[in-house]
């Protein structure tokens, strides 16, 4: 019978606050969503990427150099029952609607797919004859379509061909160069495929490789040793699958939403035991009375705590189907999103049972977590305490802020009550203080993450390379420069080497650039993380990030090998330079020149601020003698923001969830100030006073608490989101925030705004006060 009297009283107090619990719920359903989301967009992006790498053979390893295709019948014979491709490649101009770039022709068999690395055709078909067809990217930009035409820049000059149709390859799923060069744009980059006969036509030198594909997966990583030790047996290279740029960006890429998906839930998951912990507490502590009741009749402090539990497991159950159903949408929109931005051609989009129940069992915990302290505190309640009609009063006086500021005690007496209201109760105001910070932390760090990567897009691309563009030259970089700056528009141009090199210390070895730069360059602006930040006649600096993917310190010493050196050059590390993206070595131009014979092989130049059109100028730029293509810094900090559009729209949703949930607690924290003073507040209605006046005190009140609480809220939120954010690492560089000015002020704005407007339906309970009613309840 107890049991059926609980269950009933617990059913009428969830319907008496049924905006209190419908507002917890809200928390729990999407604290569900995004575990479910994050975990199962995680899993369905690996199968996803597995599969299409699997289909299409992406290569394990190729082999370059000279004579690469006669390593076949001897890779062959290695562990992973080998499936070898020969083929020529080659790094060309390409003039696509009169706009030139610096691209790549990849060699193919005619009219048939390769046996590694096969393409996904979209449009038209396989490369044939003198027909080129044209990576997705590429053709998508430029809209082109089989039978457009396309200009390749060959040893006698630029060659017309008809493009044949468009197609996808795991190679350049996302269009990069190199490991070394991953920021790229179709503006400045890009790829064709043609038969390999017709390779050796369009360039005097093209590359010969051998792509190898183990049908053995287990055997994949003996593979690839095995292969390389061959190719350096025979003197040539060999790049692993790890090596290729496409794999590199996008694995780091995923591994880093793993990372997210595995912080995110957590984060959301406390907001839960948060709120639900503040809900129940407030409830306990207004059914004091209730309580003792309970007790002095026999009730068993264990029933009284099962039932307060039950209002935790009650806020969980209201949550969490609709959480599973919301994740499971968006788990599959993210999924989508994300293999459509980068146009993979298969995409897996599953639910996963294991993800549901974990996402389920861990909101049960957590609610459970929760509810148990205020539970515990309700069943050590003792009657006699507990039955009291108020709870022990505190002492009275002076509040804290009238003794720091004297001049307050001539304030009209009414808004010396709401002064003294907030520290006549301290449990009150650190639960509404509690729910005003959480709320502004759960905003606040996705806002934070928001503004992290376009700042750094900006940093790189405005701050550091001051550079409008650069050319690609063939011949005297020297004498181009002089043609530059001939130009109307160019205000100045200013030689510069760029070479792959091989940096090595110990047993750690790393692919990377190696930039050449006029010690007093104009065209680049170096901050020092450590060490110098300036380029000397000894000495290198390096990118932040090589100090942890090779393990080296201030001071020691890098081991440098450009392609096809027969030593490499041992160079000090002077300093070591903040930039975000990837991690090159920068030394003197004359120091590279003296050490090496290397003679710039390009051109940065600098435009004139009035410039209208920058593509324009670009394209006639190309046209000048001796120039390959002209590679826009705009274009490509324009592409870099287009590419993280996606993951601003993730974290857009997360701050819109936050905001979400920061309302829902909020409403908790200001309606339960009403809730709780119901008594009091009739008593001084009883009094004469009017209901609009307490209305705005109590609104006072309520927003004095949160003006104290939003910047500790702020401050929060700004060490957590740049703890998050840290544990983000790409090529050895971890993230930090970057957060606009503005942000902080707006966030904290935004939440006082909200903090007055979502008290207004609990403040309108003020004015339905039954007077009577109440004064005859406490008079019994």
């Amino acid at each position: 019978m107890v049991t059926g009297v609980l269950g009933q009283k617990l059913r009428r107090d969830l319907w008496q606050q049924r905006w209190r619990f419908g507002a917890i719920a809200v928390v729990v359903a999407i604290g569900v969503a995004v575990f479910v989301a994050a975990t199962d967009g995680y899993r369905n992006l690996e199968q996803s990427f597995s599969h299409a790498y699997a289909a299409q053979r992406l290569p394990d390893a190729v082999v370059s150099g000279p004579g690469a295709a006669r390593l076949a019948d001897a890779v062959a014979a290695l562990p992973g029952q080998p499936v070898t491709q020969p083929r020529h490649q080659a790094d060309i101009g390409i003039r696509i609607h009169g706009h030139t770039l610096f691209g790549r022709v990849v060699g193919e068999p005619d009219s048939a797919q390769p046996a590694v690395s096969l393409l996904d055709v979209q449009s038209g078909t396989l490369p044939h004859g003198a027909q080129v067809t044209v990576e997705q990217h590429l053709a998508d930009h430029y809209g082109l379509r089989p039978g457009d035409t396309v200009e390749v820049r060959g040893p006698d000059g630029w060659q017309s061909r008809t493009v044949a149709g468009s197609a996808l390859s795991t190679e350049y799923l996302w269009p990069a160069r190199s490991s070394q060069e991953i920021l790229t744009t179709p503006e400045q980059f890009g790829v064709v495929f043609a038969t390999d006969d017709e390779v050796g036509r369009m360039t005097s030198a093209p590359t010969e490789q051998l792509a190898v594909y183990a049908r053995d997966r287990a055997q994949a990583d003996e593979l690839v040793s095995a292969t390389a030790a061959l190719a350096h047996q025979a003197g040539l290279t060999s790049l692993s699958r790890e090596d290729i740029g496409s794999y590199h960006t996008l694995r780091d890429d995923v591994a880093q939403f793993g990372t997210l998906a595995k912080v995110l839930p957590w984060l959301f998951l406390a907001a839960v035991v948060l709120g639900i912990y503040v809900l129940l507490s407030r409830i306990v502590s207004a059914q004091r009375a209730v309580i003792g009741t309970l007790i002095a009749n026999g009730l068993s402090p264990s029933a009284v705590r099962g039932h307060y539990v039950g209002y935790g497991v009650a806020s969980a159950l209201l949550g969490i189907v609709p959480g599973l159903i919301g994740g499971y949408l968006l788990g599959g929109w993210i999924t989508t999103k994300y293999t459509d931005a980068i146009a993979l051609p298969l995409h897996v989009a599953s639910a996963h049972p294991i993800t549901y129940l974990l996402a389920a069992m861990a909101t049960f915990a957590a609610a459970l977590v929760a509810a148990l302290a205020p539970a515990v505190a309700a069943a050590r309640m003792q009657p006699v305490e507990a039955l009291r009609i108020a709870p022990p009063a505190y002492r009275g006086g002076r509040s804290i802020i009238e003794r720091l500021l004297p001049p307050l005690r001539y304030l009209p007496a009414r808004w010396r009550m709401t002064l003294r209201a907030v520290f006549r109760s301290p449990r009150r105001t650190v639960f509404t203080a509690v729910g005003v910070g959480v709320a502004v932390v759960l905003v606040m760090v996705f806002a934070g993450m928001r503004d992290t990567l376009p700042g750094m897009v900006d940093r790189q691309f405005g701050q550091i390379a001051r550079q409008d563009g650069s050319v690609v030259v063939a011949g005297s970089a020297d004498t181009v420069a002089q043609r530059l700056r001939d130009d109307p528009d160019v205000a100045e141009a200013e030689t510069y080497s760029l070479n792959d090199v091989t940096l090595a210390t110990g047993l750690h070895r790393y692919q990377t650039l190696m930039i050449g730069l006029r010690p007093q360059t104009d065209m680049h602006s170096f901050r020092a993380a450590s060490g110098s930040d300036r380029l000397g006649d000894d000495g290198v600096l390096l990118g932040v990030g090589l100090r942890d993917l090779l393990s080296v310190s201030l001071g020691d010493t890098v081991d440098i090998s450009p392609p096809g050196a027969a030593h490499p050059i041992t160079q000090q590390v002077v300093g070591f330079v903040d930039e975000p993206f990837s991690p090159v070595v920068y030394v003197s131009l004359d120091h590279l020149r003296a050490l090496t014979g290397t003679t710039p092989n390009g051109v940065l130049v600098k435009l004139h601020g009035q410039v209208a059109d920058e593509r324009a100028v670009g394209d006639r730029l190309a046209t000048v003698p001796g120039v390959v293509a002209y590679l826009s810094t705009r274009s490509l900090a324009d592409s870099m923001r287009a590419a993280f559009s996606l993951y601003n729209t993730l974290v857009g949703i997360m701050l819109v969830f936050a905001a979400i949930m920061a309302a829902a607690m909020l409403f908790n924290a200001m309606s339960a100030n009403v809730s709780e003073r119901l008594t009091e507040l009739s008593a001084l209605r009883a009094e004469g006073m009017d209901a609009g006046m307490l209305a705005r005190l109590i609104s006072a009140e309520n927003l004095a608490v949160a003006v104290v609480a939003i910047p500790f809220g702020v401050g929060f939120g700004v060490l957590l989101a740049d703890r998050l954010l840290s544990t983000y690492q790409t090529l050895g560089y971890h993230l930090r925030l970057e957060l606009r000015p503005g942000t902080a002020v707006v966030v904290a704005v935004a939440m006082l705004v909200a903090a007055a407007v979502i008290q207004l339906p609990s403040l309108r309970r003020i004015y339905d006060i039954d007077v009577a009613r109440v004064v005859r309840e406490r008079a019994l």
